[in-house]
């Protein structure tokens, strides 16, 4: 029988959790109570893993037998590692690493309110998930305070009884001792005090009810008998939903077992007072909590910089992070759109000042596809494209981000599909395997921006192919075709300076491209585009005017005039067949090229990433002309292209040089979202 949530109220609202006084040994019980927000509940927000932090921590018992400690039963019952919460009468299972916190968070003398997402929502009820994902934000800066459960140390807690009997007495025993020896036990009465003082902390006396909170705690601190003993490495750090759990704490407090840091101040020292070296993790969230405030909590700089956090659903790298950009505000799914989602939440117009708000659906029924759309959507949605006019704003700066925007789409769109985790590519090809070629490309328009189902995009030619050389597969295998291949550079570059360049080259990517496995070679591939455009002309282009800040024509307008020349191009070529192959450009270009490439044809790159396609430029002598997309390529790096600015390469191609003899390598393209998913699938940001 699944257990019988009470229904929530109308409106913001959630359910808290009531953990009873009790013993170390006594069952975990409580009272689960829906409350809306305004209501002003008052509470702690629990943060913690759902898995076990540490490799140790499974061995310990989480629930203990009623006879445990009976005098005189020689042989009482086992303890267990699986645990179940009595709540509202009925039993509800929690996890091992959540039943040893709140066994130590709990009081024998005062209930303790707290919220726990495992237990006071409803996870069996996508519904429900998707609303409360969506409160994140207010539930956890609407705490109390955020209480950050760690985990527990194994082989202090034992104290020296290693060796566990079959019954695990020795272990409960030593849990307990060390459990009395701490003050985690001593927030509970905290938290009853501070709520019965705050309902008359009026701003007349605010400060007098801070000070005496702040000698409260550290009386607290002060009670702990085990040092900075309980400090240990702990996978806590790498959590994505850590990140915004400590973030937004209005006031936040660290548990190892039974030892209760009352700040982040005190948590530093202890760790530095260890044998091993402050988590890189803990130092990268508590200076993320210091930035809480600034662009650094923009939706981007968010992903960028907490990409490697680990969780189960591949969704929740974006959605943990949603809740803490200070540039969108999160809403919850319908759970209607499908792949495709055919117009849903349209890019406005730059001229027309857009939203003001820009809205970011959590929807765990949306496919990784259209959850890839929404965020990459985003970047165009973000106010540095929308700014009302009514508020000043320099408009030769606003022009800058928008061209910003437009070099980091490729970059950007990559980053997402890693950090999905490859999910993107993998329901995309389980998809065309399973559905007609009409019906897949129906469902993959993605959503509508600027009025069409397109991406515009601004990238560089990196080089001009001069010469293709060997398959990847006799590459490969075969000796003399990897000397044959370095021969014909000869042909090509004649000086000795350029040729020893070229050979540094060719050492780093033969080791790299030695380990690609079939998926990697399978995506350097031709892509029939039919609607794909892509101009490169000294002057101003068609994308010149979407980044002028007052250019007169909107989104919308400009990317007509780009469809009607896409119109003119007439039908796509067939894909043609044939192998991957290595190829030598210009500028010491080289890399594998798709099938159907040619001599003459450009390798564009993006900013910052690898990401390279080859275009075929028109035929005719117009400079205005435009491209035709061949494939996706995959090129060797020239030289270390990071710099104080990033790809300061790019950086160096991307900027127009109308004032010397640099030749203009800006490219301007428009391209549909399925192909910007193709081009970007794993690629390295």
């Amino acid at each position: 029988m699944a257990f019988p949530y009470p229904p929530l109220p109308d409106g913001d609202a959630l359910r808290l959790l009531t953990l009873r006084a009790g013993e170390f040994f006594d069952l975990l019980e409580g009272d689960l109570v829906p409350v809306a927000f305004s209501a002003r509940p008052e509470y702690l927000a629990l943060s913690y893993t759902w898995g076990n932090p540490t490799p140790e921590q499974p061995g310990l018992p989480a629930a203990f037998p009623k006879n445990l400690l009976t005098i005189g039963d020689p042989r009482p019952e086992k303890c267990w590692r699986e645990a179940t919460l009595t709540l509202n009468e009925y039993d509800l299972p929690i996890g091992h690493n959540l039943a040893l916190a709140l066994r130590y968070l709990r009081s024998a003398s005062h209930p303790l309110t707290l919220w726990v997402d495992a237990v006071c929502i409803n996870q069996i009820s996508i519904d429900e998930r998707n609303a409360q994902v969506a409160l994140m934000a207010l539930i956890y800066s609407r705490a109390a305070a955020v209480v950050t459960w760690l985990g527990l140390n194994e082989p202090k807690v034992m104290s020296g009884l290693q060796m566990f009997d079959h019954v695990g007495l020795q272990a409960a025993k030593a849990m307990r001792y060390a459990y009395n020896l701490g003050n985690s036990k001593d927030l509970a009465p905290w938290f009853a005090e501070h709520t019965a003082s705050s309902l008359g902390a009026g701003s007349r006396n605010l400060p007098e009810f801070r000070a005496v909170e702040e000698e409260a705690l550290e009386r607290i601190a002060a009670v702990n008998q085990h040092g900075n003993t309980m400090v240990m490495a702990t996978s806590y750090w790498q959590r994505v939903w850590v990140v915004q759990e400590v973030c937004l704490a209005q006031k936040i407090f660290f548990v190892y077992g039974p030892t209760l840091f009352v700040n982040e101040e005190a948590l530093r020292s202890a760790h530095q007072m260890q044998p091993f070296k402050v988590a890189r993790g803990m130092s990268s969230m508590l200076d993320a909590r210091r930035m809480r405030f600034t662009e650094a909590m923009r939706l981007e700089s968010l992903m960028e910089k907490f990409v490697g956090q680990i969780c189960s659903e591949p969704r929740d790298k974006i959605y943990g992070l949603v809740g803490l950009a200070n540039d969108v505000n999160a809403i919850q799914g319908s759970g209607d759109a499908e792949v495709g989602d055919d117009g849903k939440n349209d890019g406005a117009s730059i001229q027309d000042g857009g939203s003001e708000e820009v809205e970011f659906i959590i929807d765990y029924r949306r496919s990784f596809y259209d959850t890839w759309c929404d965020t990459v959507q985003y970047l165009f949605r973000a106010p540095h494209y929308f700014v009302p006019d009514h508020l000043d704003a320099d408009e030769g700066e606003l022009s800058r981000l928008r061209h910003e925007r437009l070099t980091n789409i490729v970059r950007f769109a990559g980053l997402v599909q890693n950090t999905l985790q490859d999910e993107v590519e993998h329901e995309l090809a389980q998809l065309a395997a399973s559905s007609s070629a009409s019906s897949t490309n129906s469902r993959l328009r993605g959503p509508r921006l600027f009025g069409h189902h397109l991406v515009p995009i601004r990238g560089y030619v990196a080089g001009k192919i001069l010469d293709l050389g060997t398959s990847y597969a006799d590459f490969v295998a075969s000796f003399r075709h990897q000397t044959a291949w370095r021969t014909k550079w000869r042909k090509h570059y004649r000086k000795e300076p350029d040729l020893v360049q070229l050979r540094e080259i060719e050492e780093r990517y033969t080791a790299k491209i030695l380990k690609y496995g079939e998926a990697d070679i399978a995506r350097v591939a031709p892509i029939q585009e039919e609607s794909f455009v892509a101009f490169h002309s000294p002057d101003d282009g068609p994308l010149d005017d979407l980044t002028a800040a007052r250019s007169g024509e909107d989104g919308a307008q400009i990317i007509e005039k780009i469809i009607t020349t896409l119109a003119a191009k007439g039908t796509s070529q067939a894909v043609p067949s044939g192998k991957v192959s290595r190829f030598l450009g210009t500028d010491y270009c080289m890399g594998l090229a798709p099938p159907g490439t040619a001599v003459g044809d450009w390798v564009i790159r993006f900013w910052d990433c690898d990401a390279a396609i080859v275009v075929r430029p028109d035929e005719t002598s117009d400079p205005n002309s435009s491209c035709v997309l061949i494939g996706r390529a995959d090129v060797a790096e020239v030289r270390d292209r990071k710099g104080p600015l990033r790809d300061t390469v790019a950086n160096e191609a991307l900027t127009r040089h109308a004032y010397d003899d640099s030749e203009d390598k800006r490219v301007d393209m428009v391209m549909s979202w399925h192909t910007l998913q193709r081009v970007t699938a794993s690629i390295i940001t």
